[in-house]
This record gives C-alpha cells, sequence and structure tokens, in this order.
C-alpha cells in the first residue's frame, strides 16, 4: 500500500532511494485529473459517433447498387460481331503497325508498321499510302499494289500506336492513356481496361472532347452509368473518338472515408464495401 507521507523504492542496483514525499491532497488531485482526461475521451467518441452514424447510414444504402454496377461492367459482353466491326471503322495512322498476310504470295507476309509518310513498305511490290484509311480501304489498296484479288489479302491492326483516350480519376489501376481501337462507347471502353475504381462515383463521369485537331470548343459529356446497366438507358453510353478524356468522380462515401480518423476507417470502409472491394481487386 502506498503511504501518503511517504514513498520509498529501490533502484535497478538494490540501493534505497527516498522519492519526494506526496500529500493526500495530491493524490488526490492526480485522481481528478485522470477522470477529467477519461471524460474527455468519452466525449469525443459520442461526438464521432453522432457525426458518423448518419454518414454509415447513407453509406449503407449504396452498396447494393455499386456492386451491382461494377459486375456489369466487368461482365458486359463484347460480341464479335461489335469487335468487327469497330476494326473496320478503325482508320490507322502512322505508327500502327498492321499484320499483313497473303494467300498467294506468302513472302509479304508479316507486320507493317506504318511510316511517316503514311505509306506502307511492300517490298518490291510498292508502297502504298494507307493512313488514315480503315482496314477494308488498306485491304483495297495493298491487293491493287501487289496485283492480287482483295479477297486473297488479310489486314489487322496488330498494334495501336497512333491515338489514344485518357482515363482521369477513379478508374481501376491508375490514371493512364489507352489506346484507342475504333468507336467504342464508354461501356465497351471501361470493360476492356478493368472497370471503375474503388472509390468511383458511377453518375458522375464526364467525356471531355478537346477538339483540339479541328480547332472547334471543347466539348463535355456526361454519363450515367447507372442508368446505361441497370435502368437500360443508353442515352449516355457515349460513343468515343481519339484523345477524348474520360474523368470518373469519386463517390461521396470514398470521400468520407478519406476524412475519417484512422482507427475508424477500417470500420467504414466494412461497413461501405470499400475494404471488401480492395481486397478483391488485389493480386
Amino acid at each position: 500500500m502506498i503511504r501518503a507521507d511517504e514513498v520509498e523504492r529501490e533502484d535497478s542496483q538494490g540501493c534505497g532511494s527516498t522519492l519526494p514525499k506526496i500529500r493526500g491532497s495530491d493524490i488526490a488531485n492526480i485522481a481528478k485529473s485522470g477522470w477529467r482526461i477519461m471524460q474527455s475521451g468519452r466525449r469525443r467518441s459520442k461526438r464521432w459517433a453522432g457525426l458518423l452514424t448518419p454518414l454509415l447510414a447513407a453509406a449503407g444504402g449504396c452498396v447494393t447498387d455499386r456492386a451491382q454496377i461494377e459486375r456489369a461492367v466487368i461482365a458486359q459482353p463484347t460480341p464479335s460481331l461489335h469487335i468487327q466491326q469497330l476494326d473496320s471503322s478503325y482508320r490507322v495512322r502512322c505508327p500502327d503497325v498492321l499484320q499483313v498476310a497473303f494467300d498467294d504470295v506468302p513472302q509479304y507476309n508479316g507486320k507493317r508498321p506504318i511510316e511517316a509518310d503514311g505509306r506502307l513498305d511492300l517490298g518490291n511490290s510498292g508502297r502504298p499510302r494507307v493512313d488514315g484509311e480503315t482496314i477494308p480501304e488498306v485491304v483495297r489498296e495493298v491487293a491493287a499494289v501487289v496485283g492480287v484479288s482483295p479477297q486473297r489479302v488479310h489486314v489487322d491492326v496488330a498494334e495501336y500506336n497512333s491515338q489514344s483516350i485518357y482515363l482521369f480519376g477513379q478508374v481501376a489501376g491508375s490514371e493512364r492513356a489507352v489506346p484507342y481501337r475504333g468507336p467504342e462507347t464508354i461501356v465497351d471502353l471501361l470493360h476492356r481496361v478493368g472497370g471503375i475504381g474503388v472509390g468511383a462515383a458511377p453518375r458522375d463521369i464526364k467525356v471531355i472532347r478537346p477538339h483540339v485537331a479541328d480547332g472547334k470548343t471543347p466539348e463535355i459529356f456526361t454519363v450515367d452509368l447507372a442508368a446505361i446497366l441497370l435502368r437500360n438507358d443508353p442515352s449516355t453510353n457515349l460513343q468515343l473518338e481519339p484523345f477524348d478524356q474520360i474523368h470518373i468522380g469519386q463517390s461521396r462515401r470514398s470521400f468520407f472515408g478519406d476524412c475519417m480518423p484512422p482507427w475508424f476507417r477500417p470500420i467504414y470502409e466494412r461497413v461501405c464495401g470499400l475494404g471488401r472491394q480492395r481486397s478483391n481487386l488485389s493480386p
């Protein structure tokens, strides 16, 4: 038992030492200070609980729609006919690389880059100009130069190097440029790049069309993934053009999560489904 008039202890070497005298009033003051600290902690916890309860209630209702949209984007099939239409609509540019195959003159088979002057080098047969042409047009140009029927010529894009789409904000993976592969819709593209990010707002997606090359005023389009995928409303499923910029906004629940104190963030993410989504994205 600690005596109020004096406290003695021995140091680690067995030598006795006498601490300053502690009066009974000092012990009482120490106890009061500890009680005040505990009460302050309880008040802070109650304040956080009062602030966070409505946020958790609101966030919980977002999880179902958000999960449905995520699954729909990833599972969205791209029909083979649609892929063929995209391929036939794509206009090749330098420095795209084409895979060329001939049924009758296999010596010209192989990958052929489009050179700086927009031409395709076919050796002794010539150098047809193909810049800005679609694949069916390239087939006809190549067939005419080589002197064979277009039905005996097969051309595909091996490497899309000339045009890009730019992804910003809450995208799956990092912000980046991805190859433009033809007039895909926004859902087609998101499916191709792996969907949207964990903190994305499906109703806050903007497509900026800068119109730098043609000198027109930039355009801004709003995309509502929830309407497209859950209500079968394709009106905002925009068809993309080269060099479009896609900006995916951050959801409120993700924004609130960033503002949470570190000790509460795991609970918040678990309630909102953010922790589950992050684990699903981890390798």
